[in-house]
């Protein structure tokens, strides 16, 4: 109820009453002073979403410059047409010097680490702890959602006196809190950068369209069972593993997983598939990677073989996808394309 309560004074420092927003979270107003009661995900979410609504402002009004509705769906969307969190934390750090105006973001690298760090670009203009909250949370959220982990933090660094609810703060980040620092940062472990980025352009409407729940429940609850499975085949491709050697990595029975991936409504060979898939359209749209090349890392025993397979997902040879794809990436940008290959997959 604290956090609800903190989202309630952002909105109604901006002239809105808070009432109708309240009743259609089904959240008792005489509630939000009793900081100890706690609220289900769905409430929070909808509360957040009504205000984002009334504000037309994906971060609450809290900055100068409004971040309006569709800014996350455009990170999550750069981010997925990467290959690794190396390449992914670039363009994410780019595309928030677009959708965070405030900010002066920077992709840093050495040390051991890779950051990024977030300074105001208008010292006048004072942000709240909550402002810093909220960007650093939700892009160190769609970074992890992106690579199917909470990822380990070096530090997360706060411009900010330490607050209340730290120990709120420190569920959520996966490694220690600094506050009264000059500028906020997100500094990983270089062990990192060669993580996969395993999602794809077909997950995100739902994922956006269930914020800032999804954002949550990624650093809170975890990934899904068949986001695991897939991180599992994608980390040891070339090689192809079977459903028994994925269980043994995930500790847990052949038989356990093959029943809750099939209760999940996610079959094991439609998770490989759907990787192989998935990495191929991203070898086609991103160069001139060779169709042999791309068959070995995908595991398949020869081309032709991938090329088979490739005309069985999309309908056409993987030459022919390429020569449609070079083109309509020069003319409408990897985002819009990737959006495409997610289409025809």
């Amino acid at each position: 109820m604290r956090s609800a309560r903190r989202l309630i004074d952002a909105v109604t420092a901006r002239g809105i009453a808070p009432d109708e927003l309240l009743s259609r979270a089904a959240i008792d107003r005489s509630l939000l002073d009793s900081p100890r009661v706690r609220l289900s995900l769905k409430q929070f979410s909808k509360l957040y979403a009504g205000i984002v609504g009334a504000l037309e402002d994906e971060h609450l009004g809290l900055h100068g410059e409004p971040t309006r509705p569709g800014a996350l769906e455009t990170l999550c969307r750069i981010g997925a047409t990467t290959s690794t969190f190396a390449d992914c934390v670039q363009v994410i750090a780019k595309g928030c010097n677009t959708v965070l105006r405030d900010f002066k973001v920077d992709c840093v690298a050495g040390g051991g680490e890779l950051q990024i760090t977030f300074r105001e670009r208008r010292r006048d203009l004072e942000k709240s702890l909550l402002a810093y909250e909220i960007s650093l949370l939700t892009i160190y959220a769609i970074l992890s959602w992106l690579v199917g982990q909470r990822l380990p933090l070096v530090l997360a660094d706060f411009p900010c006196p330490a607050p209340r609810h730290r120990p709120e703060m420190r569920a959520l980040l996966a490694g220690p809190i600094r506050f009264n620092q000059p500028h906020a940062a997100l500094r990983f472990p270089e062990r990192v950068n060669s993580l996969h980025i395993i999602r794809n352009a077909e997950e995100i409407p739902r994922y956006i369209r269930r914020t800032p729940g999804s954002l949550i429940e990624t650093l809170l609850v975890g990934d899904s069972l068949a986001s695991e499975v897939r991180r599992v085949l994608q980390q040891a491709l070339p090689s192809l593993l079977s459903l028994p050697q994925v269980a043994e990595r995930l500790a847990v029975s052949p038989r356990t997983l093959h029943r809750k991936l099939e209760a999940a409504g996610a079959g094991f060979q439609r998770i490989k598939d759907d990787l192989r898939r998935d990495m191929a359209l991203r070898f086609l749209i991103r160069g001139g990677t060779p169709l042999k090349q791309i068959a070995t890392h995908l595991g398949f025993s020869d081309q032709s073989t991938f090329q088979r397979a490739f005309a069985q997902w999309t309908g056409l040879s993987p030459g022919e996808y390429r020569k449609r794809a070079q083109p309509q990436r020069a003319e409408k940008g990897t985002v819009t394309l990737m959006m495409d290959a997610g289409k025809v997959g």
